[in-house]
């Protein structure tokens, strides 16, 4: 029975390579041992070391770790994976293995530059009042939350960044650049709305007005024939600064001229448009500051727009987007985007003349424009 039971196993070992030899297959592919083991090389060249270094069999299916440790006076420079550069890491496992693999390590002089480093850069935030106020160094392209905290009998004004850009918001995330920052927090007096903007027309005949009670004693009487050649009925005026708060007594008397408007612009991106015909009588006045993010890929160009403070208007208004990407005519689509970030369709728009879409609107909510 032994002789009988050892040739069936010569016999079906002579099938195994026959039937691997038929289909154009290694003949030790049938064998148990190349299925369940494999081998895995580690290599380090001068200048540090690998733990394990040689050859290593593991089971199929396990993992292999190494460790990655450079001597005195040098650095790892990179790391091959079967001949795949993956960097300068200082371990790496190889996971659920079921083939050969070799791993090989390359060292270089500590004083060489570094390519893969990234200098931090420098924000200072001045005039917060929040322990957490976002003071550090950061890589370049890196999220930063800065803070303002509050302090009383005054109101946050916005922050005006050394590289000229505003925030609004007390609370705002920034991206920080690949240079130095610095944060200015701006507070004025409770009661002071609109006390650091800076707010004039911008389309008159002749000497424009400066400041609300100028601009609302103009709009009481103001007809198109006070605008300038291709103004239409529709005054234009700018608010600079670190806030866009819109007075209620400029917009009453707006009301008083129907089929007028008042475009505000604020900032490079957005203008907001009231209007004579509508009823104003609920509109109190509302701070319109907004943060604007773009976001691109390929042909696919994103634009949002959000509020440093949400809630109803008090009458029905519209933002002009700038859109400088699109073409005249453009079909673009108008999301809005909740506290989660989750999108909903609000209605399409097409580009004007001016590169810009109009968004009705009647509360400041988040949307976003994609085009």
């Amino acid at each position: 029975m032994k002789s009988v039971k050892k040739g069936m196993r010569i016999l079906v070992f002579v099938l195994s390579i026959a039937m691997a030899a038929a289909f154009g297959l290694p003949g030790n592919v049938m064998t148990a041992e190349a299925k369940s083991r494999y081998q895995i090389t580690a290599k380090s060249a001068a200048g540090g070391g690998i733990t394990d270094e040689g050859t290593h069999t593991v089971r199929k299916g396990k993992d292999k770790s190494y460790n990655i440790y450079p001597d005195a006076g040098y650095r790892v420079n990179y790391v091959t994976i079967d001949g795949k550069n993956i960097g300068a890491v200082t371990e790496y496992t190889f996971e659920d293995v079921d083939a050969d693999h070799e791993i090989c390590v390359y060292f270089i002089s500590a004083s060489s530059p570094d390519p893969n480093a990234v200098s931090k850069k420098t924000l200072n935030v001045l005039g917060s009042f929040s322990l957490k106020n976002g003071n550090g160094s950061y890589a370049p392209n890196t999220k930063v939350t800065v803070d303002a905290g509050a302090v009383a009998g005054f109101r946050f004004a916005g922050w005006l960044a050394s590289d000229g850009k505003i925030y609004p918001s007390a609370i705002s995330t920034i991206t920080m650049p690949n240079y130095d920052l610095i944060l200015y927090a701006n507070w004025v007096a409770e009661g002071t709305a609109g006390a650091l903007s800076q707010i004039a027309t911008t389309n008159l005949k002749g000497e424009q007005a400066f400041g609300w009670a100028s601009i609302t004693e103009k709009l009481i009487t103001f007809t198109a024939k006070d605008l300038q050649k291709g103004s239409g009925s529709t005054m234009n005026m700018n608010i600079g600064g670190f806030n866009c708060y819109v007075d209620a007594a400029a917009i009453a008397a707006l009301n008083t001229r129907p089929g007028m408007a008042l475009n505000i612009s604020y900032g490079t991106d957005a203008s907001f448009t009231f209007y004579g015909d509508m009823d104003n009588s609920l509109f109190f006045g509302t701070e319109l500051s907004y943060m604007c993010t773009t976001k691109s890929v390929g042909a696919v160009h994103e634009k949002e727009i959000s509020f440093a403070e949400q809630g109803a208007i008090g009458t029905a208004i519209t933002a002009n987007v700038l859109l400088p990407e699109a073409a005249v005519g453009q079909a673009a689509y108008v999301y809005l985007v909740d506290a989660a970030g989750n999108e909903v369709l609000y209605l399409p728009a097409v580009v004007d003349g001016a590169n810009r879409v109009s968004v009705p609107m009647s509360a400041k909510v988040k949307f976003r424009i994609k085009y």
